[in-house]
């Protein structure tokens, strides 16, 4: 006989047993809900704190990047200030160079030259433009004069080579051209050495004023003759050149001379080498001025401090012409003297063909004359 299950002690039990187990998985499916439900809620709150400090970072950053960007306009807005003003100053200073030195200074396009008249020339300028300088800045270009204190006792010297030589030779004879039209007559005179037959670079443009001079180790005796005898003369320890004699007694004693030398090293011996290296160190001193033209490609390692370590340079270096004032000032450890070699330099050229036939048949025969020495 079967006996019913549900009055069975054992049936009861398992019974018993399995709603326990229900109740105790519906406690942990509430226990996890709840923990679920706080993970979120920690999490809502984690990420709402997340945002409200993302969002006031956010803010302060913007905050910070406006004050920046104050600052840096404040500061770009002074730098322009200042520039415009140092700009405007150079403009200013470059005019007056140009009203002080007028001829020495002007373009040979520049409209001063339509009524220029040299015998209304009344001294000798200390600087004379052999072109201009360019170099390129943060907001703009600034240009300024290239200009060589010749009278003032440096030579020049300019490299020429076969692919720029006809912008150097202009560039040379534009140089004396000019000396020689902007200087009261009487007062500069010109001494020429072209030692190759077809040169004619200086000469040239003066077809029907020149007068025959000497050969080269004549005209570098001469020269020689007058520097030794104006240094017995005029010169003192108190007084060693003649611009401190005039700025003693109000006058230069003697006319300046300008020895123009032309494809230099050619046909010149080695004792007419001695005497321009002496002249050019000691002729500036004594009111005699060279302006050389070198023949690069001849003397690829001629040792130009060994000429004269003080003169000014035009050379033709990484496709540019650069202008050095002075050989021992390309010396970066001489912070005394400013580097116009980062300039880039543009030659002056020959003016064109009116203005030089006017220029040269109003130039006086004496500048051609040669040194007056005692017999």
């Amino acid at each position: 006989m079967r006996t019913n299950c549900i009055l069975s002690p054992q049936c009861a039990l398992k019974n018993n047993e399995w709603r326990y187990a229900m109740s105790e998985e519906k406690t942990v499916d509430e226990i996890i809900g709840t923990l679920r439900k706080v993970q979120t809620d920690k999490v809502e709150e984690v990420e709402e704190h997340l945002r409200s400090e993302l969002n006031q970072a956010e803010e302060e950053y913007q905050a910070e990047l406006e004050e920046i960007d104050k600052n840096l306009m404040y500061q770009v807005d002074n730098l322009m200030s200042n520039h415009n003003d140092e700009l405007s100053d150079n403009i200013d200073h470059f005019q007056q160079l140009l009203v002080e030195l007028e001829g020495a200074a002007y373009h040979w396009d520049d409209e001063f030259w339509h009524d220029f008249l040299p015998e209304t020339v009344s001294k000798v300028s200390d600087c004379h433009r052999v072109g201009t300088l360019k170099v390129n800045g943060h907001f703009n270009q600034l240009e300024t004069l290239a200009l060589i204190p010749i009278i003032n006792g440096q030579n020049v010297i300019f490299l020429s080579s076969i692919e720029i030589k006809k912008q150097i030779n202009q560039a040379f004879q534009s140089l004396i051209l000019r000396l020689i039209v902007t200087s009261p007559t009487s007062k500069i005179h010109l001494m020429s050495i072209e030692p190759l037959a077809n040169s004619n670079k200086i000469l040239g443009i003066f077809p029907k004023k020149y007068v025959e001079h000497e050969n080269a180790e004549e005209s570098l005796n001469r020269l020689s003759l007058h520097i030794s005898l104006v240094r017995k003369k005029h010169l003192t320890n108190d007084q060693p050149t003649l611009l401190e004699v005039m700025a003693e007694t109000g006058n230069y004693p003697v006319p300046h001379y300008l020895l123009a030398v032309t494809d230099f090293p050619h046909n010149f011996s080695a004792k007419a080498i001695r005497q321009l290296i002496t002249i050019m160190r000691e002729g500036p001193a004594c009111g005699v001025h060279t302006i050389m033209l070198v023949d690069a490609e001849e003397l690829p390692n001629l040792d130009l401090e060994g000429l004269d370590k003080e003169a000014s340079v035009i050379s033709y270096e990484d496709d540019r012409f650069v202008f050095r004032s002075g050989i021992s000032q390309s010396d970066p450890t001489n912070e005394s003297a400013f580097d116009y070699s980062n300039f880039n330099l543009e030659l002056d050229q020959l003016p064109d063909l009116d203005l030089l036939e006017k220029l040269v048949s109003s130039t006086d025969i004496s500048v051609f004359d040669l040194i007056n020495l005692p017999s």
